[in-house]
């Protein structure tokens, strides 16, 4: 059976894909950051839901389709924020 955690850390593997640059910060926030992992979990619902809609689309999904762009994209900004910010923190 699938947990939340199992899912969180699908999302942080593609995120590692995604976000390659910043792969170093990812692991380092995965066992820091419990709500980081919440983010993850978000991140791999959004994009499978987003790989079923392209995978097999239905007619009136164009705007659905976009919206899942967009929320995958807002969620890789918020952990490029937050990798950033923790980076600032650990120079401080």
């Amino acid at each position: 059976m699938d947990t939340p955690r199992d899912a969180a850390h699908r999302g942080l593997l593609k995120l590692m894909l995604r976000l390659p640059s910043l792969r170093g910060e990812l692991q380092l926030l995965w066992p820091n950051d419990p709500s980081f992992e919440a983010l993850c979990e978000a991140y791999e619902d959004a994009t499978a839901t987003l790989d079923r809609l392209l995978t097999s689309p239905r007619d009136g999904e164009g705007e659905l389709i976009d919206e899942y762009h967009n929320v995958c994209r807002a969620l890789e900004s918020d952990v490029v924020a937050r990798c950033r910010t923790r980076t600032a923190r650990s120079r401080s």
